[in-house]
């Protein structure tokens, strides 16, 4: 009968000890690692939901703060859950103001603004600024509630109450008090008439500023950003008519990159010009009852070499080349109809400065065709359309000035004149070769195959968008601008 050696009982029984121990171990370490992360998942659980009662608190706030600057007679309360730190009042943090060339001396400047914020333990910052509500981490500022400043398009009006908070340094949960201390109207500067309205914001919560007047008033009204001073300009209104061919691309609705296109970004703005509806009528008006000078335009005759007025009553389908001799004086052709392009329209400039204007009510259709100027610039073509034309361009050239604007959003019309899937009021694909400038409310130049250059020539160039004969109604931006104070402090029950 064998008998195991001793020493070998003895190694068993200590890795069996050892195994425990380590079992013991292991089973603790993933105790304190769940502990852990229960612990930081509890505590990101907590500062969430006090991040979220911090941004209620911080409305309701901005809402009180609202209706006390409206009202002299009474003081308002609210109770206050901003939890144990408090927020801080900060007088005077930033300033606004409201400018335009129409308004001299009557400029509203530096209206102060007052910011009540909060900063938690991550950094995060919750602030009331002017009737908006920011949360901000890091270099994001978001929105949390807009303020009551507004510009509406249709009516152009400008409605911009500023509204500052003052008061003790520290706000401390619990009650708080709101108290209207005076209001400073400005109906000196209650009318713009026929330029554009600059805001400039200052403050430190000028990305959440930005933010808020590209998503009112679309991305193209914000005109400068300056993150060294923290300040950005946003304009609304109509831009001066002789600003209008500056820049290649100006549309009023939205701008985009035209990423795929060779467009250079310096040749997109963002911009509302004046309609020209109620002048092309005008003008339409007048050669049908008589009391214009007009010679009626027959595609047979080529090239049309006296200057003057020439009128066509249908659609103008262009299928064999059409060129007009300006070289003698300037031409204006007025088309109360669609214009369709499937050939060669030409202005033939012999080294003059004089024009071709031509002015359509209906849609502009070049297809398979060419639009030129001969020994002459970009700036001696100009097609004028309404606010309901339609531009189409594919597979062709176009050397001249597009101008359609329009007050109202295009939205997602289907445009008329172009292959389905273009809802842009002015739409270019397909091998096109564009020199000049377009002035509208939307436009889609997204296909690679598309060039875009912008004609030097028509910068600084004062070109007419119309005979001075005519005019249009005055281009009004209203102005309802109130600079309201409102006291804000902790107070006993």
């Amino acid at each position: 009968m064998g008998f195991r050696p001793r020493g070998e009982t003895t190694m068993r029984a200590q890795s069996a000890i050892i195994g425990v121990v380590i079992l013991i171990g292991m089973v603790s370490l993933v105790s304190v690692s769940i502990f852990l992360v229960a612990g930081d998942t509890v505590t990101s659980i907590q500062q969430e939901a006090e991040q979220e009662r911090v941004e209620s608190a911080f409305v309701e706030l901005g809402q009180q703060m609202q209706t006390a600057s409206s009202t002299t007679d009474v003081s308002r309360g609210l109770d206050l859950e901003i939890g144990q730190d408090g927020a801080v009042v900060r007088e005077e943090s930033g300033v606004i103001s409201v400018s335009s060339e129409a308004l001299d001396d009557d400029a509203i400047d530096d209206l102060t603004i007052g910011t009540v914020e909060y900063e938690n333990d991550d950094g995060t910052k919750i602030a009331y600024e002017a009737g908006a509500v920011f949360r901000e981490t890091g270099n994001e500022t978001q929105v949390i509630s807009a303020p009551s400043i507004h510009y509406d398009a249709v009516t152009d009006t400008l409605t911009l109450p500023v509204v500052t908070a003052t008061g003790e340094e520290r706000l401390n949960a619990g009650n708080v008090q709101f108290s209207h201390v005076r209001t400073e109207s400005f109906q000196e500067a209650a009318v713009v008439e026929n330029e554009s309205v600059t805001i400039t914001i200052e403050s430190d919560y000028y990305r959440g500023w930005e933010s808020f007047f590209e998503n009112q008033a679309g991305d193209s009204s914000v005109r400068n950003v300056d993150h060294a001073n923290r300040t950005i300009d946003v304009r609304v209104g109509y831009i001066d008519a002789e600003e209008t061919f500056e820049d290649g691309i100006l549309v009023s609705e939205y701008v985009d990159g035209f990423d795929n296109a060779d467009v250079d970004d310096g040749d997109i703005e963002g911009g509302s010009a004046p309609e020209l509806d109620s002048v092309i009528q005008e003008m339409v008006d007048d050669i049908e009852d008589g009391e214009k000078e007009h010679t009626p335009l027959s595609t047979e005759d080529d090239p049309i070499s006296e200057s003057g007025t020439y009128w066509r009553s249908d659609e103008l389908r262009i299928e064999d080349e059409l060129t007009f001799d300006i070289s003698s004086g300037n031409t204006t052709l007025i088309v109360d109809d669609d214009i369709v392009v499937e050939d060669d329209l030409v202005a033939d400039a012999g080294g003059s400065d004089h024009e071709l204007k031509i002015y359509t009510t209906g849609n502009f259709d070049l297809h398979d065709g060419n639009v030129s100027v001969t020994d002459g610039n970009a700036s001696q073509l100009q097609l004028y359309g309404t606010s309901e034309t339609h531009v189409g361009i594919q597979s062709s050239s176009y050397e001249g000035t597009i101008y359609a604007p329009r007050d109202e959003p295009w939205g997602d019309t289907e445009n008329e004149v172009f292959d389905p899937g273009c809802t842009e009021q002015v739409c270019m694909q397909a091998s096109v070769d564009f020199t000049g400038a377009v002035a509208t409310s939307s436009a889609n130049i997204h296909s690679a195959s598309v060039t875009f250059e912008y004609d030097s020539s028509l910068e600084d160039n004062d070109i007419q968008l119309y005979p001075d004969t005519y005019s249009l109604p005055p281009q009004l931006t209203y102005l309802n601008v109130a600079h309201y104070e409102v006291d804000v402090e902790n107070s006993s029950r």
